[in-house]
């Protein structure tokens, strides 16, 4: 039964739903909302988007999201190799408020020193994302067993101009590829801050499904977040 949950259809993780509520309560408290607000905005929700059947119908006024990016969206993007020089654009990346998403920060690291670590890991593997052969984001394996064929999977756009035009999407897709028929792996699994929501969703159109919630399981900037991980199984 298509119960309007998700674009194919089906109803979206538990998992999934708590970590978006969570994130929403956190930004709309620190906004200034109070009960009768919330109240509120679910009642516009509804009158917004649900018919008496309870199937989503998105308002007249919104455009549909796309299933998938237009073919001209993979012109210029390719993946290749990291090398050592390319050290010092990554260290910067990571400065950056979304790229420090990237490495799993603690306040008492040093980013550039963790970020030093996980290149010179013996068990990471690093590519650097490009368009039109300009460097603008990195992806990365890390944690490569062998024995379990099983990694984890990390992804950046960290040009800020990069952003947003579907590359982490397409630059994904060759990497799981790589991942797939160079490293041998079965199972690329994600650990999801639950307050990228956007990156939820990118997991999701690749494929990648909610194994569980690791609560309150990071600190960053003062306060104690969940980690959605989720993952794709692959056959064989």
């Amino acid at each position: 039964m298509d119960d309007g949950g998700s674009p194919g259809g089906e109803a979206l993780p538990q998992q999934t739903i708590e970590a978006v509520a969570k994130s929403f309560f956190r930004e709309a408290a620190n906004y200034g909302f109070r009960r009768q607000d919330f109240l509120r905005f679910v009642n516009i929700l509804l009158d917004l988007g649900l018919d008496k059947s309870g199937v989503y119908t998105p308002p007249a006024h919104t455009k549909p999201r796309p299933e998938s990016e237009p073919a001209e969206r993979a012109a210029g993007i390719a993946v290749r190799p990291y090398a050592r020089e390319d050290f010092e654009l990554l260290a910067q990346w990571v400065e950056d408020p979304l790229g420090r998403q990237f490495l799993s920060t603690r306040p008492d690291i040093v980013r550039h020193r963790e970020l030093e670590a996980l290149v010179n890991d013996p068990l990471s593997v690093f590519g650097i994302v490009s368009h039109d052969e300009k460097p603008i984001g990195a992806l990365a394996f890390l944690n490569v067993d062998e024995e379990a064929r099983k990694a984890e999977l990390r992804k950046l756009i960290g040009d800020p101009a990069a952003r947003g035009h579907g590359y982490a999407k397409i630059a994904t897709q060759y990497w799981i590829e790589y991942g797939v028929s160079t490293l041998g792996l079965r199972k690329i699994y994600v650990n999801t801050l639950d307050t990228n929501i956007a990156n939820i969703r990118l997991n999701e159109e690749l494929g990648l499904r909610v194994e569980g919630l690791l609560r309150e399981e990071i600190f960053i900037d003062g306060a104690f977040h969940d980690i959605l991980r989720m993952s794709l199984i692959l056959p064989g």
